[in-house]
């Protein structure tokens, strides 16, 4: 499937009106099936399909690393199952999920979380970096978003290291954009402790506590964090930056990691 769509519009600019071609982000609507029930329905645009599933079950604490680092066996993604029909996605998995009850976030796309009073641990690290350094690899971040540039619809996550991103994602839903980066790490079994998470939306709780379950240390984004995810970083360790734009930028939680 294609992440945009082609549509015939009116255009107005200073008093005059034309018709042109306009490009707009897809969204489909995404089904999770565990043993042919469906437990969960979200919308998201329809790329890097098997690591948002598998992003999503790690953020909820439905799958870990064992104590080798490797994958659960039954979340192998050769035994995830992917049907592309003409309006939806459906996905099966060949275990079974626990009864949850799931949460609406405040995430766009339908966000929902089926864990919210799971207790997480805290993050344990030395990581340091330098603000000159994030600020050079958000510059970079910002310009891998062709899909942004293109359709102006979506949000956009990565994965970096200290000198280069490692992977880039995007998604109409900015919670959908981290899971994709949390499964494609898990997938390649790239770990992330010692790595840095930069987002293109708002920081709200949710978003902390996927960081917070991968072990990210630092997250950042230019847009602003709620109260929640403030209190939430601070309690689990997490370095949390907001409203980084050209050469500014918030601390809202254990500024330890950076350095000048």
């Amino acid at each position: 499937m294609r992440s945009t769509t082609k549509t015939k519009i009116i255009q107005y600019r200073d008093g005059t009106s034309s018709e042109r071609e306009d490009h707009i982000a897809s969204e489909k609507r995404l089904k999770i099936f565990s043993n042919n029930k469906e437990i969960l329905s979200l919308l998201c645009t329809p790329t890097m399909v098997k690591e948002l599933v598998i992003g999503f079950g790690f953020s909820e604490g439905l799958l870990k690393h064992n104590n080798k680092g490797e994958q659960q066996q039954e979340w192998c993604s050769e035994r995830i199952e992917i049907l592309w029909q003409d309006e939806d996605i459906e996905v099966h998995l060949p275990i079974d999920m626990p009864e949850a009850t799931a949460t609406l976030t405040s995430g766009c796309g339908k966000g929902v979380t089926f864990m919210l009073n799971e207790e997480m641990s805290a993050i344990q690290d030395d990581f340091k970096t330098s603000t000159h350094t994030i600020i050079d690899l958000y510059r970079e971040f910002q310009k891998k978003s062709e899909l942004f540039r293109s359709t102006g619809g979506v949000h956009s996550a990565a994965l970096c290291d200290e000198q280069e991103i490692l992977v880039f994602a995007e998604d109409i839903g900015r919670h959908n954009a981290v899971d994709k980066i949390i499964g494609y790490a898990f997938l390649e079994n790239i770990p992330m402790q010692n790595k840095i998470l930069l987002l293109s939306g708002r920081l709200s709780s949710e978003i902390i506590n996927k960081a917070v379950r991968a072990k990210v240390p630092l997250l950042i984004s230019r847009a602003a964090p709620t109260d929640i995810a403030v209190e939430t970083a601070k309690k689990y360790n997490l370095t949390l930056i907001g409203f980084l734009r050209g050469q500014k930028l918030n601390v809202y939680s254990n500024p330890q990691r950076l350095i000048k």
